[in-house]
C-alpha cells in the first residue's frame, strides 16, 4: 500500500488535525476537561506504585536521548543495508521537525502541567505530550520501513502491532506517572499521526520520482 495514493491517508490527516484543534481550543478555554478526569481516574486505579519502574523505564525510552538513539540506529540501518538515501532524510527531518512542532506549540499553549506530585521530572509544557507525538512519529517510521522490508504476512502485523502497543504504552506511561493530562496524550497521538503520515507522503513521492537513483559505482 502507498500511502500517497489511499484516500485513507489523508482522511486519517484530517481526522488527526480535527482531534487536535479540539483539544487545543478546550485547553485555551482553561476549563477542566470531564475527558481528562474520567481516563486519568481509570489509569491511575488500574496502575499502582509499583507499576512506576516499568513506566519510569518506558520515560527514558520515550525522552529526546531515547528517541535520538533509536532514530540513529534506524538511520545506520537504512544506509548500510538499502543505500537509502531519501529514506534516510525524510526519517530526521520528520522527527526533527516534529520535535520543533511540538515545542512551539508548548509553547504556544503554555498549558501547566497537572498541579499534583510528578513522578518523573519534567520542566516544559504541557500540551501536547512530547512523548505521545514524538513516539507516534518514530515508531510509524520504524514500522513503514520495517514492514516495506518483510515478505511474511504475520511478521508486518507483528511488526505493527508491536509499534501500536510501544505507541500506547508510551502515551500511558505519561498519565501514570502524573506528569500529563490525557488530553496532552491524545492531541499528541493525532499531532504526531499527521505529521509523520505527511512525511510519508513526502518519502514515496521523491522515492517514485527517481530521486533516491544515485549513480552508487
Amino acid at each position: 500500500m502507498e500511502f500517497r495514493k489511499s484516500l485513507v491517508t489523508y482522511v486519517l490527516i484530517v481526522i488527526s488535525a480535527c482531534i487536535f484543534i479540539y483539544f487545543a481550543l478546550a485547553v485555551r478555554s482553561g476549563e477542566p476537561l470531564r475527558f481528562d478526569q474520567n481516563v486519568n481516574s481509570f489509569l491511575l486505579s488500574l496502575f499502582k506504585e509499583n507499576s512506576y519502574p516499568f513506566f519510569k523505564a518506558l520515560n527514558l525510552i520515550g525522552s529526546s536521548k531515547g528517541i535520538g538513539l533509536i532514530a540513529l540506529a534506524v538511520i545506520l540501518l537504512l544506509w548500510m543495508k538499502k543505500r537509502d538515501y531519501v529514506g534516510m532524510a525524510v526519517f530526521t527531518l520528520t522527527i526533527a521537525t516534529g520535535a520543533l512542532l511540538n515545542d512551539y506549540v508548548k509553547d504556544t499553549t503554555a498549558r501547566p502541567r497537572p498541579e499534583i506530585e510528578h513522578i518523573v521530572h519534567v520542566k516544559s509544557f504541557s500540551f501536547p505530550s512530547g512523548h505521545a507525538m514524538m513516539g507516534v512519529v518514530l515508531y510509524v517510521l520504524i514500522a513503514y520501513f520495517l514492514v516495506s522490508n518483510i515478505q511474511s504476512r504475520a511478521g508486518k502485523w507483528l511488526v505493527m502491532f508491536l509499534a501500536i502497543l510501544m505507541i500506547i504504552m508510551l502515551g500511558v506511561s505519561r498519565i501514570v506517572l502524573q506528569v500529563h493530562y490525557p488530553s496532552d496524550v491524545v492531541s499528541g497521538y493525532a499531532l504526531g499521526l499527521a505529521w509523520v503520515l505527511m512525511g510519508l507522503i513526502i518519502y514515496e513521492f521523491l522515492r517514485k520520482n527517481g530521486v533516491n537513483r544515485i549513480n552508487r559505482k
